[in-house]
């Protein structure tokens, strides 16, 4: 056989040979084992695929699964075909009842709903959009997805064919992610002869968005503000600033940021800002809106600095791939120590937007995660709807609020914080935009069915546009956009700037300004808190009131969560305090998983917090409406092969849940009923009145958040929160050894009285030294 030929000439060893095989389904889903993967003995699944979102509706929809068979393995399932052949089914329906399953060949299950087994072709390893697979001959560049423990014979047999690699890769668990210039048929030589393939993409690499907006030429408006201007002290927290350069020469900024804090990820690039994009996130990630700035006399403290990396290729220069830009920007700004917000603005346009992980998100979950040790916060744009001066943004959009212009890639990453565009600059006619909606260009996850997630996380300022007198398109309206430092030349020191890339950088200063206020916080509370203090303006809310009345309240809801997020960050409730609004913070470790009595990997560890609570104040309170804010922050380690195996749930390392002791129930009853949940089960324990996502939407990603309300005697009860977690791989890959591993977490609860003022503050801290916690340290922290 030509393959055992082609492998033994490669130098492949005897018992690493074998070949990729495709299994097709009858109409309907193939029946494939969940704990199937690469890694796994006999049959090893590389891909599982559904051709449903390519055909109309009432197509036949089937799926194709793609195998890697050893030697070994092929005869074994030669013996098992012929078995299955030969099998007959008993008569006697209580027989198969009560055990028959166990006396069928084996595969059984595979094979009934099988139509056919063949060779894999390339097409079967392809998980990207199918328009982006290569139709033509000549040299293409891929991303191509190889087994661990079969690298090296890639990059062997690669030499040999004297096919272009990408020197650096990416590493996952069971995965190495690298580009690979090649033509089809050098790929399928590769895939073929080396058996270390196991999925195939599309490579990409970071874009920055267009906009037309002016400069501003105003020397003695900089003059005036630099006079003012007080750095922050050495050792303060930075925003480091991912995108096109960063000018640190411009007056503004030049006290913030020394040239030996600016970076580019290629040796062939230079530091200084290309394009003016990343100039105009550095201000507005120090300062927020200039015009805001500009308007107040006193001086400007800052406490918070900048670093610049250069992760976007110059005009003619040579791309890197956005996963490997990312973590050498990392690697070259930690060279230094200090605390940071990176504020990545740039989007990787050729990737999924549909929700699926990709290698960028995934590299990026992968950092933010930090092995657990040394996590990291980085603020991800949502990216805006493409348009230029030629092709303008369609007015016709806005009415669903773009719904078919998905979050680009790598927002959709878990541990990040996405950031969308919202506005309240509305001043003047034809204005695409109400004061308190989204920015016009934003994109959402209205339209994500396969994740069920939500993103943006948050939303802030991104301006408006103004609608042509076409009523057709609409361009940026300079007078309702950002005023923010430009690249210059000369005296051109402002420029505007807007959509979701200004709103990422106003994310990233505040939470870099929390970071400062806050230094002994973990990532993890930074983060959370970000989300905890957001509320949605009244604009948004009236949109949500006006969709129910075309879909259930739980559809509204999630448009809301889909176009929103959770809303826009409070300021005032992040830095100031008030008697009757106060938020309680606990930072914790959770052991998940444990090895059982039967050697395999179960839930260990479930946790009970018993807070400080204003029970009599609160019951005095009575009907007085109050509110109770929680959340639940963490971080996961990522296994992104876990997407090709349509296995979205062992994406995550754990997840983790929460649940909130009810009105009239005892701790030992709330503790009970939680724990009743299923172990796979990121749900609500059952029904709860006032929440509004409580069981009517999933709780996915890393930052689980939910609002409660009701009269004031009911929160007296709500005192108990328990935190359990969700299996995810590190159940599954013993031989990775994760399961003995801890996880930080951290739980934020806020209670506020709405009508009125009630001091609930100082009761929970005169509770505090006397109260017993289990397993953590509580931080009332007065707001």
């Amino acid at each position: 056989m030509g393959i055992r030929r082609d492998q033994a000439r490669s130098g492949v060893p005897l018992n690493q040979r074998g070949m990729a095989i495709a299994i097709d389904s009858r109409d309907g889903p193939l029946f494939v084992s969940n704990t199937a993967r690469s890694t796994t003995q006999g049959l090893k699944l590389l891909t599982m695929q559904s051709n449903s979102s390519q055909l109309p509706r009432n197509e036949q929809v089937f799926d194709t699964a793609t195998f890697f068979v050893s030697l070994t393995t092929a005869r074994s399932m030669r013996t098992t075909l012929d078995a299955y052949a030969k099998w007959e089914e008993k008569e006697d329906e209580f027989e198969d009842l009560l055990g028959d399953d166990a006396r069928r060949p084996r595969n059984f299950k595979l094979f009934e709903s099988a139509s056919s087994i063949r060779e894999a072709h390339l097409r079967d390893y392809w998980t990207d959009d199918v328009d982006r697979f290569p139709r033509r001959p000549g040299d293409f560049t891929w991303e191509v997805w190889t087994r661990n423990d079969y690298d090296y014979l890639f990059s062997k047999v690669a030499g040999q064919l004297e096919v272009d690699t990408e020197d650096r890769a990416t590493q996952f668990v069971e995965t190495t992610v690298r580009n690979v210039t090649a033509t089809p048929e050098q790929m399928r030589q590769l895939v073929r002869v080396t058996g270390a393939v196991v999925e195939l993409r599309g490579a990409s690499s970071f874009a920055s968005d267009y906009m037309s907006a002016p400069s501003v030429v105003s020397s003695s408006a900089v003059t005036s503000l630099v006079d003012r201007i007080a750095p922050a002290a050495a050792g303060a927290p930075r925003v480091t600033v991912l995108d096109t350069g960063v000018n640190f020469a411009n007056e503004l900024l030049r006290g913030s940021l020394p040239r030996g804090r600016c970076h580019t990820v290629s040796d062939d690039w230079a530091i200084a800002d290309h394009d003016g994009h990343g100039t105009k996130m550095a201000g507005v990630a120090l300062f927020g809106d200039l015009s805001e700035v500009a308007s107040g006399q006193g001086s400007i403290r800052l406490t918070t600095a900048l670093e610049s990396v250069v992760v976007t290729a110059p005009e003619g220069g040579i791309d890197i791939p956005a996963r490997d830009a990312i973590q050498r920007a990392v690697e070259l700004v930690e060279e230094e120590s200090s605390e940071r917000v990176f504020c990545l603005a740039q989007t990787a346009h050729d990737e999924p937007q549909d929700g699926r992980p990709s290698s960028t998100s995934a590299a990026l979950d992968q950092l933010a995660y930090g092995g657990g040790k040394q996590p990291r916060l980085f603020c991800v744009a949502v990216g805006n709807v493409s348009h230029s001066e030629d092709e303008p943004y369609q007015v016709a959009d806005y009415a669903d609020r773009n719904r078919r212009f998905g979050v680009q890639s790598p927002a959709q990453a878990l541990n990040a914080l996405a950031v969308g565009a919202m506005t309240w600059k509305a001043d003047g006619d034809d204005l695409i935009a109400g004061a308190g909606d989204l920015a016009p260009t934003s994109r959402t996850s209205q339209d994500w069915t396969v994740t069920k997630t939500f993103k943006p996380d948050i939303v802030m300022e991104g301006g408006n546009f103004e609608i042509d007198f076409d009523e057709i398109f609409s361009r940026p309206s300079p007078e309702n956009l950002v005023l923010t430092t430009a690249r210059g030349p000369g005296t051109k020191m402002l420029a505007m700037t807007g959509e979701t890339s200004a709103a990422t950088a106003a994310a990233s200063g505040l939470a870099a300004r929390l970071m400062a206020r806050y230094p002994k916080f973990r990532t993890e509370t930074i983060r959370g808190m970000m989300v905890h203090c957001a509320d949605w303006t009244p604009e948004m809310l009236r949109q949500r009131t006006e969709l129910e009345q075309s879909l259930s309240a739980r559809d509204s809801w999630a448009a809301l969560l889909a176009r929103y997020g959770w809303g826009v960050p409070n300021e005032q409730r992040l830095f100031m305090s008030s008697k009757s609004d106060m938020t309680m913070i606990v930072e914790d470790t959770l052991q998940p998983f444990e090895i059982g009595d039967s050697n395999q990997v179960r839930l260990k560890e479930m946790k009970y917090f018993k807070l400080p609570w204003p029970t009599r104040e609160l019951q005095a309170l009575n009907q007085r409406k109050a509110e109770m804010r929680v959340t639940l922050s963490y971080f996961v380690e990522p296994d992104p092969h876990a997407i090709a195996r349509n296995r979205h749930d062992r994406y995550p390392s754990h997840q983790l849940k929460f649940d909130v002791r009810r009105f009239g129930e005892t701790d030992a009853r709330a503790r009970l009923r939680f724990n009743e949940l299923g172990e796979d089960d990121d749900t609500f324990g059952g029904s709860d009145d006032g929440w509004i996502a409580g069981s009517r939407l999933p709780r996915k990603g890393t930052i689980h958040h939910d609002i409660w309300r009701g009269p004031a005697y009911q929160l007296a009860d709500r005192d108990g929160i328990s935190i359990a977690p969700i299996r995810g791989w590190w159940a599954d890959i013993r031989h990775s050894e994760r399961y003995a591993r801890s996880v930080k977490f951290s739980l934020m609860v806020s209670i506020k009285i709405l009508n009125g003022e009630a001091d609930i503050y100082n009761p929970v801290m005169a509770a505090v030294p006397a109260q017993a916690l289990i397993g953590a340290n509580v931080a009332a922290a007065r707001r």
